[in-house]
């Protein structure tokens, strides 16, 4: 592992994108994002994934400089058509332009259409607790998951995220309905390692420690975490006329053709119910109390949902951001094949 300053991997990532003809600010916003995940310690929706959307940027799959496309049909609602550009910047802007809505209407629900993939679902939280809203982001995605009592995959790892203010670090829960996330299983590939054989199954619906065999994953809680992630593909799918399920455009296999994925979003102006410096003051509260629940080890302190990844933020931050030598080897290459400096990686 190789501790990368983060400043150096921001303008790295930057340089790249803004090579491939995408605008400064939104090359600022997706390289924000990556970023934010692997400083959060969730490497699997960081920078593993630029030499992904720099192929997609390159043959035309994700629009570099989109027309996005905003409606607002009902007071409390906006739809979003992206363009088919980078979900990242597609979804920021969106949520910056929510938010007004947000405060005037008490709610809104944002609905996007024509968007591919947006990273780290908790990442938009940090903006919109930081306003004072409750936040919830979803997506879809490519099939993985396999339904009880089936052969095949139908819905995607289908993430979902909830953010609440508080004094200080937001409460913030992010999770895929699979048992891991499909990330986890991208970057074993590109780090050359094999993944725990329950992780997920192969064509044969055998479990396989081989990342490139892996075609199914199961899902949390069995039935439960199945039938969550088909929910959030129908909010995502049914409500942006996008395609469903096993009809989602797989994001590895066919990178000549736009993933048409849609996003689902809704924010909450509390404010509206309770004063918001009160609703901080009792969700730390909350949090007060949970850290001082009863430990089952003295030496582990018990944190609330997004404090891991916090704490993770302030260490990275600090130390740098630590990368495998298969993709530092990587980014190197695409670097040079771009002519952006890789010095930061020597």
């Amino acid at each position: 592992m190789k501790q990368i300053p983060f400043d150096a991997l921001r303008s790295y990532c930057e340089t790249v994108l803004q090579s491939c003809s995408v605008p400064a600010d939104d090359a600022a916003t997706v390289t924000d994002c990556l970023l934010y995940a692997n400083l959060s310690g969730v490497d699997s929706h960081g920078i593993i994934r630029l030499p992904h959307y720099v192929t997609r940027l390159t043959n035309g799959s994700i629009t570099a400089q989109p027309v996005i496309r905003y409606d607002r049909p009902r007071p409390s609602i906006m739809t979003v058509d992206g363009g088919d550009g980078l979900g990242h910047a597609i979804t920021a802007r969106a949520v910056q332009e929510a938010m007004p809505v947000c405060r005037e209407q008490g709610s809104v629900t944002i609905v996007i259409g024509n968007s591919s993939h947006f990273g780290m679902a908790g990442y938009y939280l940090r903006d919109i607790t930081a306003a004072g809203f409750v936040g919830m982001v979803t997506t879809h995605t490519d099939v993985r998951i396999v339904p009880s009592g089936a052969r095949k995959p139908f819905a995607g790892t289908n993430p979902i995220a909830y953010g609440f203010p508080a004094n200080g670090e937001p409460l913030v829960l992010d999770f895929a309905t699979t048992s891991v996330s499909f990330g986890k299983i991208a970057l074993a590939r590109t780090e050359g390692r094999a993944i725990p054989p329950d992780w997920g199954v192969d064509v044969n619906g055998e479990p396989t420690t081989d990342p490139n065999a892996l075609v199914g994953m199961h899902a949390i809680a069995g039935h439960k975490g199945a039938g969550l992630a088909m929910v959030i593909d129908l909010f995502c799918s049914m409500f942006t006329a996008m395609p469903y399920g096993p009809h989602i455009t797989l994001m590895y296999e066919e990178l000549d053709k736009p993933r048409k994925l849609g996003h689902f979003i809704t924010m909450w102006d509390v404010g509206a119910l309770v004063p918001i410096d009160a609703l901080r003051a009792r969700v730390s509260d909350y949090i007060d109390e949970l850290h001082a629940l009863p430990r089952t080890d003295a030496d582990k302190p018990v944190l609330h949902p997004g404090e891991p990844e916090a704490l993770r933020r302030a260490e990275r931050t600090r130390d740098g951001i630590p990368l495998e030598p298969g993709l530092i080897g990587e980014l190197t290459a695409l670097g040079e094949r771009l002519g952006v400096d890789t010095a930061l990686f020597a």
